[in-house]
C-alpha cells in the first residue's frame, strides 16, 4: 500500500490480462513548476528505456519501494506483481501452469500494453529467473538486464545446496518441508499454515536479511497481507511445487544483453562466492557488484548502495563508462 508521500510519484494501477488481473505500480517523470530541473529530467526520460522491476518469490511490487523512491523522476519505472502474488489475481495450479514462460508472457503483454519497445529489466530472486526467460524470448526488447540475487541457474538446486553446505548449515529441515509440500493433501495443509502464520513469515525474513533491524512490523505485514487474499494458498502452493522447473536451460552466450549482477554479501541461501562464478560463466559480459552488509534482498536492505548502481547502469547503457565495482566484488 502506498503512503501519502509515495502517491505523489507512484500510481497504483491494475490491468486485465487473460489469465488474471495484474497489479502494478508506475512512476512517470512529469514537469513540476516548483522544481526547474524536472523539465529537463522529464524530457531526457523520454529517450531512455523504461526500467521494469520484477519481484521475487512470495514478494510483491512493494519490495521495490526503495528503488522507486531513489530513482523517481529520472526514468519511466514500472513494477509488476507477478500473477499469483501481491495484489495480482491468484488462479490455482489447476487453472494456470506457473512457469517462467507464463511470467515472461505477462511481462511481454504488459510492455505491449504500455507501448514500451526497449526496456531494462531488473529482477530479484525468482523475478530474475522470469526476467532471464523474457530475455531469451525477446532479446530485441532488452536494452539491459539487472539481476539481483537471481535464481534460474541450470543447476540452481545443486548450487543452493553447495552454498548452504559451504556455511555448514543443515539442509534437512528445508528438504523435509519441501517434500511435505509436494505431497497431496499434506501439502495443502502445510500451505494453509505457512501462508497464514505471521511468526513463520518473520522468521523467513530474518533469514533473508542480514540486519535484523530491517525486519520491521511493516515489512512483515507487507509480505503477509497478500497471503490473506483469495486464492493465495493455492497459487503459492502451485508455485512452490513447480520449483524444480525453474532451472532455465541457459548456456554461455544465450544472454547477450548488457548485464549488471548485484548480490548481497551475506545471502545465506545463495552465497555470492557460490553463485557469482556460475552466473559469470553463463553471462560472461556481466559486471558484478556485491552489496556490503546485505542479505538476499539488497535492493531493500541497502538501497544506498544498490540505487546508485542501477542509476549508473541506466546512464551508461550507450556509453563506454564501466559500471563501478565494489571492494568485495567477486573475481571475473
Amino acid at each position: 500500500m502506498l503512503n501519502n508521500n509515495e502517491k505523489v510519484y507512484i500510481e497504483d494501477k491494475y490491468v486485465n490480462w487473460k489469465p488474471g488481473k495484474i497489479h502494478y505500480w508506475q512512476s512517470i517523470p512529469t514537469f513540476m513548476p516548483d522544481n526547474p530541473s524536472s523539465e529537463k529530467l522529464t524530457e531526457d526520460s523520454k529517450s531512455k528505456p523504461a526500467l521494469v522491476l520484477i519481484h521475487g518469490y512470495a514478494a510483491s511490487v512493494e519490495h521495490w519501494r526503495q528503488t522507486f523512491a531513489g530513482l523517481k523522476n529520472r526514468y519511466r519505472i514500472y513494477g509488476l506483481d507477478l500473477l499469483g502474488f501481491g495484489q495480482s489475481d491468484k488462479p490455482s495450479g489447476a487453472q494456470v501452469n506457473y512457469t517462467a514462460g507464463l511470467w515472461a508472457r505477462q511481462i511481454y503483454d504488459f510492455l505491449r500494453y504500455k507501448n514500451e519497445e526497449k526496456v531494462v529489466l531488473c529482477g530479484h530472486s525468482m523475478g530474475g529467473m522470469a526476467s532471464l526467460e523474457f530475455c531469451r524470448q525477446h532479446p530485441e526488447m532488452v536494452a539491459g538486464l539487472i539481476l539481483v540475487d537471481a535464481s534460474g541457474l541450470p543447476d540452481q538446486g545443486k548450487a543452493e545446496m553447495q552454498g548452504r553446505n559451504s556455511r555448514q548449515e543443515s539442509t534437512l529441515v528445508g528438504e523435509l518441508l519441501y517434500n511435505m509440500i509436494k505431497a497431496p493433501f499434506l501439502g495443502e495443509a502445510m500451505a494453509a499454515i505457512l501462508t497464514s502464520n505471521r511468526n513463520i513469515a518473520e522468521r523467513s525474513l530474518r533469514q533473508a536479511y542480514h540486519n535484523p533491524a530491517k525486519v520491521t512490523p511493516p515489512l512483515v505485514e507487507q509480505f503477509i497481507a497478500p497471503l490473506r487474499s483469495a486464492g493465495a494458498r493455492d497459487s503459492y502452493l502451485a508455485v512452490t511445487r513447480n520449483f524444480a522447473n525453474y532451472q532455465l536451460p541457459l548456456k554461455p552466450g544465450d544472454i547477450t544483453a548488457k548485464t549488471l549482477i548485484i548480490w548481497g554479501e551475506y545471502d545465506k541461501t545463495m552465497p555470492p562466492a557460490t553463485m557469482l562464478p556460475r552466473w559469470q560463466k553463463i553471462i560472461p559480459q556481466a559486471k558484478t557488484f556485491v552489496a556490503e552488509n546485505a542479505g538476499h534482498c539488497p535492493q531493500d536492505e541497502r538501497p544506498d548502495l544498490v540505487n546508485p548502481q542501477i542509476m549508473r547502469f541506466m546512464e551508461t547503457l550507450d556509453a563506454s563508462v564501466p559500471v563501478q565495482q565494489s571492494t568485495t566484488e567477486a573475481e571475473n
